[in-house]
């Protein structure tokens, strides 16, 4: 396999990371729907803990550099904050 064939796998994986990025925003819709229904706040801390955890971990057994990974969760996590905050904005509008 050639470098164009290693760049193109590279390429095919980074939009199947998009797409699940986009996926897990969605979930995100969701869970701001049950936390409304619940009378939860958007912030749980303890779960973002927990999910850092996982991450962390996970990327320790994989070999993987785990403060880069926990740099991404961070992202995520607010990726998914921000568009539950976007959400109320509308429904309080």
């Amino acid at each position: 396999m050639g470098l164009q064939e290693h760049r193109s796998e590279i390429e095919s994986i980074d939009e199947q990371i998009i797409r699940l990025i986009h996926r897990r925003i969605g979930i995100s819709k969701k869970i701001f729907e049950a936390k409304r229904a619940e009378g939860k706040p958007i912030s749980d801390p303890e779960r973002e803990k927990r999910v850092l955890s996982r991450a962390t971990d996970l990327a320790t057994e994989l070999n993987l550099d785990s403060g880069a990974v926990k740099g991404i969760f961070e992202t995520l996590i607010r990726m998914s904050v921000t568009k539950q905050h976007e959400l109320q904005g509308k429904d309080q509008g």
